[in-house]
């Protein structure tokens, strides 16, 4: 169902994103805006800014910006629509759905979502009262996982036959373009559909708000097929972004303090359905750095648990690196071998796997049990090689104490000097700090704002005209005043910059329409690289400077915006007669027409008496 655009308006202009964006970030006030560090990317110095004025956030690093909406779509990773009902709880509205009409981005991600509900109603149902689900059901009683836990995750069953969704999906009106997208049903090469899962148990993927994004099949019988399938990427759903569980179990994570990192879907329900409800899965993947950022939202501390194999025990160690550039404090469970979580906790009950969990080693005692169970720590030149791991792996560590204190631990357990170690840290942290750069100017060349080509690109933020950047930042200040002044004495057309031309347009129509907050007319930006554009400059302080240009004749002035709107177009429009005398002087020292020279003449003399009406009084004609 579509949330009405007036009702959007409305949660939006009752919602305070500095209310919201505290709730989540650490912020302080600095002159009219608020700072911090940024959620989206690592960073040292705040970069992440808030304007309660104009009801926008942005990020001077990596440029993310938007409203009180886009902020708890990435902070999150939801959709549009579930942060509207989110801001709206928050502030006390009732959504009024509008169920006859569907149109722009909210729609059609609903759309996405709907199919996914159904289609997992749809193998819900095949599981739990269809006879042909007799296979699964009992696939579930032999794993000990319980009616009661199947219907809390929603574990579905596909059917081994070809097309029984399909003919589901057909039946309810739906559109097979989108499920093939969702990757519910696959092409055949004569143009018509199959279904993708089949004979599989089926596990719906949900966003942390709760919403069907995606689903993985594990297969039930031993076939030349993968024994995992999972959905393809889609508008709803990100793999990289996605945490199998967090939905279930955000809340004992956020209330405990510490989550629990597992591999796969089983290794989840099993902990849970036992009480250890503080567990996600990377769902059978190496984690990722943007799942590590979703998790750092709601702790910081972190049990790694993958399985006791050697293809476990590697995918813990390469979690641990991205875990420490996030700033976890990260811990693992070694399980004895042939033995994972799932297993484990089945056989041996709650109580001893939280022996495991209570006296879990940290990363680098992990590492080093590792080294010495491969008899690296025997011999005196794998030992060296064993070492220098754990010193790398230490250079991950972000904060200067912790690392401190970890050297301190390597040069005890291996009797080594501290200097020594240090040393080899300092050599890891150049090596750190310099892929940094290198991935930094890496970003800044693949620009949107610059051509991909290395060709010049003409109309540029930065090489457009000063004013009128000046003017575009004064259009987004939310004034209606000034950009009343602005819109009737340089209006749009006049704008030289094509970029430039159409954010005036958008701002001088949204006027017309009475809309003139920041926080809504940056919602009608399509082009991502001009939204990060208006967001960095209608946020900054600093971009509307006392002076317009070099050359201008403008002294320091206070910062009054409605008088200091109408003295830069004042100012711009006498240096634009003085450019027209000064190009008239040399026609006419250049002319031998005495024709020409006295129309020019003439032409100079209307100049002047227009310099000289617009110098007289501010606010002449600017009114």
């Amino acid at each position: 169902m579509r949330i009405p655009e007036n009702t959007i308006d409305e949660i939006r202009n009752a919602a305070n994103v500095l209310d919201i964006v505290s709730g989540y970030v650490q912020l302080r006030k600095r002159g009219k805006n608020y700072i911090g560090l940024c959620p989206f990317h690592q960073e040292k110095t705040p970069s992440f800014t808030v304007s309660e004025d104009k009801q926008i956030f942005h990020c001077f690093g990596c440029g993310v910006g938007g409203n009180v909406f886009k902020f708890l779509m990435e902070y999150k990773s939801i959709s549009f629509v579930e942060a509207v009902q989110e801001v709206a709880e928050s502030v006390g509205i009732t959504i009024a759905y509008d169920k006859d009409s569907r149109s722009g981005e909210q729609s059609v991600q609903e759309a996405y979502f709907d199919i996914n509900v159904l289609a997992a109603k749809y193998f819900s149902n095949n599981l739990l009262n269809s006879e042909d689900g007799e296979f699964a059901r009992n696939y579930f009683k032999n794993r000990n996982i319980r009616v009661q836990t199947q219907k809390q995750f929603g574990l579905g069953y596909a059917k081994p036959e070809w097309e029984n969704l399909l003919l589901y999906l057909q039946e309810n009106k739906v559109d097979l373009e989108k499920a093939l997208e969702l990757g519910l049903i696959d092409k055949r090469d004569d143009g018509g559909y199959y279904d993708k899962f089949r004979g599989r148990i089926i596990f719906p993927i949900f966003s942390p708000n709760g919403r069907v994004i995606a689903f993985g099949g594990r297969i039930l019988e031993d076939a030349k097929v993968a024994k995992y399938l999972n959905s393809p990427e889609s508008i709803i759903y990100s793999k990289r972004r996605s945490l199998y569980g967090l939905f279930h179990s955000r809340e004992e994570i956020r209330s405990s303090s510490k989550a629990i990192l597992v591999e796969g879907y089983m290794d989840l329900i099993s902990l849970f359905q036992h009480g250890i409800k503080n567990v996600v899965a990377s769902s059978g993947t190496s984690l990722t750095e943007e799942q590590a950022q979703l998790l750092s939202r709601f702790t910081k501390n972190i049990i790694v648990l993958f399985d006791a194999d050697e293809a476990g025990q590697k995918a813990a160690l390469r979690s641990i690196e991205i875990l420490l550039r996030q700033d976890f404090d990260v811990r693992v469970v070694l399980l004895p071998d042939n033995e994972d979580p799932d297993s484990y906790i089945n056989k041996y009950g709650r109580e001893k796997f939280e022996e495991h969990i209570n006296h879990a080693p940290n990363f680098l005692e992990f590492q080093t049990s590792r080294f010495a169970k491969t008899g690296m720590l025997e011999d005196p030149v794998q030992q060296t090689e064993a070492i220098r791991e754990l010193v790398r792996t230490v250079a991950f560590v972000n904060d200067e104490l912790k690392r401190s204190i970890h050297i301190k631990s390597i040069s005890k357990k291996f009797n080594l000097r501290e200097k020594l170690l240090e040393t080899e840290l300092e050599k890891y942290l150049k090596q750190k700090n310099e892929k940094e750069q290198r991935a930094s100017i890496s970003k800044i060349r693949i620009s949107p704002e610059r051509e991909p080509s290395g060709r010049k690109k003409h109309d540029t933020f930065e090489a457009s005209d000063k004013f009128e950047k000046v003017l575009i930042k004064l259009l987004f200040e939310g004034n209606r005043d000034i950009i009343e002044i602005i819109c009737d004495n340089y209006p749009p057309d006049q704008f030289k910059n094509s970029t430039f031309q159409k954010l005036a347009a958008l701002v001088c129509n949204s006027y017309k329409s009475d809309v003139i907050s920041p926080s809504a007319i940056v919602d009608k930006i399509d082009d991502d690289a001009v939204k990060k554009f208006v967001m960095s400059l209608a946020i900054d302080t600093e971009a509307i400077s006392k002076r317009w240009n070099e050359n201008s004749h403008m002294e320091s002035i206070e910062l009054d915006m409605l008088q200091y709107t109408k003295d830069i177009i004042k100012n711009y429009k006498i240096n634009q007669v003085e450019s027209l005398i000064k190009e008239n002087n040399r026609r006419i020292a250049e002319s031998n027409d005495e024709d020409e020279i006295l129309k020019l003449m003439k032409f100079n003399d209307e100049l002047k008496e227009e310099k000289l009406m617009l110098s007289k009084n501010g606010r002449s004609e600017i009114e």
